[in-house]
């Protein structure tokens, strides 16, 4: 009985606990991330084991989250500064998932991770046909139109999942895609598996589509450019070069003032539409003035920011300051933030705060491309790492455009992808190590 009850048995259950729920339940991913948080802790003061102290990754994590709690203490605003700690707490999961991993099954844990994620992305392309929003009742629907089209038949939605905002849809899927299409060229994996992974691909990246997040597509495009790179750096740079000539192209057709203002009547077009969209100032133009508000904010609390969640009280009035010179109306208030994770997390937590996040980020990358050396081409633990390279990579260019990392979902997703990484390099080390 005491055997059932282990810490091992436990850490299975909260881990495919969260990996399921990571797919449509925040309030699920966090019991299960709080749990394996308590096991691990209580495991590691029994047993004095602290395997991942020398992991400098660890330590860029711990910058950031007292950089974080430093802004609040010492700038001019009053804050919750432990608030702050208390939603950056979670970034120490990859560490945790390093070790905890190894009391499973990883392929069987993944092929139940990727049923759900399969499951998720075909509800996200029925949304955006029907509108549906079958997981909450008719007075809390989160249903969301693009917009209609001639007729109601015509009328396009944003497909989101069980998820509030289709940009947090289409986030928590642009970091899937990339570990997905990374797998398909696993050699460890037989050729059925290999084919199902590819259809579950495929659906993924048709929701993604339905998504209708723009910055989720060129993360998207930025993941498959990485993942083309690892079959061939130059069929990689001649798509790159074929793919800028006809967005080029694109851009001269449409380019007119009148596509600016169609409607359009077909789902075809919306997608259109909102493609071409990306290359026009005057669509961008409310994206591109938070900016500037975010940069004027930056100047005048260069080194210690704002602190947390003050952006509802301190970022108005660079607002008005835009409203005043341009007249423009801004689309939504200015506690969303400005639309730029790098921005942001500057304007919150100061310079310090910005460099924390970015070293996060990079140290991840760079321990994950020296590992790749120590793996063989298109093994599972290679292919794990490309994913995990490919989907960071991809998430941080989305960042340009939007707050992802602020989406507790999002974030959950990136720290799994991360987690996964990091149990790959852990392994290796075993093997290196092992006498």
């Amino acid at each position: 009985m005491s055997r059932f009850f282990s810490a091992k048995n436990w850490n299975r259950f909260f881990l495919y606990l969260l990996f399921i729920c990571s797919t449509f339940s925040i309030a699920g991913t966090e019991v299960s991330i709080t749990m394996l948080f308590l096991i691990t802790l209580i495991h590691w003061f029994r047993d004095r084991q602290l395997s991942q102290l020398g992991n400098p990754l660890l330590w860029a994590i711990l910058f950031f989250m007292a950089s974080a709690v430093i802004s609040g203490l010492l700038n001019a605003y009053e804050t919750e500064h432990l608030m702050a700690l208390r939603t950056n707490w979670r970034l120490l999961l990859p560490l945790l998932l390093a070790v905890i991993l190894a009391d499973v099954d990883e392929d069987r844990l993944l092929w139940v991770f990727f049923g759900f994620v399969m499951l998720i992305a075909i509800y996200g392309i029925i949304q955006y046909f029907y509108g549906v929003d079958w997981l909450r009742p008719d007075d809390q629907s989160f249903a969301t139109p693009y917009l209609s089209g001639v007729s109601g038949e015509n009328t396009v939605f944003h497909g989101k999942g069980n998820f509030t905002h289709h940009l947090t849809y289409g986030g928590f899927l642009l970091l899937c895609f990339p570990l997905l299409a990374s797998l398909i060229f696993c050699i460890d994996w037989n050729p059925f598996t290999r084919l199902l992974t590819a259809i579950i691909t495929i659906l993924v990246l048709l929701a993604i589509g339905a998504s209708l997040g723009r910055s989720i597509w060129l993360g998207a495009a930025v993941a498959c450019a990485v993942l083309l790179f690892r079959l061939s750096p130059k069929l990689m740079l001649s798509l790159t070069i074929l793919a800028i000539a006809g967005g080029t192209y694109l851009y001269t057709q449409f380019s007119e003032p009148s596509f600016q203002i169609r409607t359009p009547t077909t789902r075809i077009e919306v997608i259109q539409q909102r493609f071409i969209s990306s290359f026009m100032i005057k669509a961008n133009q409310d994206r591109i003035l938070m900016w500037e508000t975010g940069i004027a904010a930056i100047k005048d609390h260069f080194w210690l920011g704002i602190g947390y969640n003050n952006d509802a009280e301190i970022m108005p009035k660079y607002r008005e300051l835009i409203k005043e010179r341009t007249g423009h109306r801004f689309n939504n208030n200015a506690g969303i933030g400005v639309h730029n994770i790098y921005l942001q997390t500057w304007i919150n937590y100061g310079l310090l705060g910005f460099l924390g996040y970015l070293s996060i980020l990079f140290i991840f990358l760079t321990q994950s491309i020296r590992t790749l050396f120590q793996t063989t081409s298109f093994s599972y633990e290679n292919s794990i790492l490309w994913g995990g390279i490919a989907g960071v990579s991809g998430f941080m260019a989305a960042g340009f455009f939007e707050n992802n990392f602020r989406d507790g979902e999002v974030q959950a997703m990136l720290l799994i992808l991360m987690g996964l990484s990091l149990r790959q390099m852990q392994k290796l080390n075993e093997r290196i190590f092992k006498p």
